[in-house]
């Protein structure tokens, strides 16, 4: 089995908008990330895109229990049981953010 890919690109996202309370905060994934695009930097936008991409790559190949373990080392609290939503917030990231 292969290791994850590197996903510190994605600490910002997932500790500063997934965190315990995220869904209070934002209502949901999706808002979460709407949020994130708006506030991040292009440079922190881009970065964490491209290490989500990689991950969603990595984990269509291997268990569930595998992918959410490495997203839980990844940091944030948000534990979807399903790489659906992570897609969701992937799209949501790679849309412009002056369209979305």
């Amino acid at each position: 089995m292969s290791e994850p890919p590197l996903l510190d690109a994605m600490a910002v996202l997932l500790d500063g908008y997934f965190h315990e309370d995220f869904r209070a905060e934002h209502g949901g994934h999706e808002a979460a990330a709407r949020a994130f695009v708006q506030e991040a930097s292009a440079a922190e936008r881009e970065a964490a895109k491209l290490a989500l991409e990689a991950f969603l790559s990595w984990a269509a190949g291997v268990s569930r229990d595998v992918w959410q373990r490495a997203l839980r080392r990844a940091g944030g609290s948000w534990r979807p049981r399903s790489l659906g939503p992570l897609r969701e917030v992937f799209e949501t990231l790679a849309r412009d953010p002056d369209h979305s």
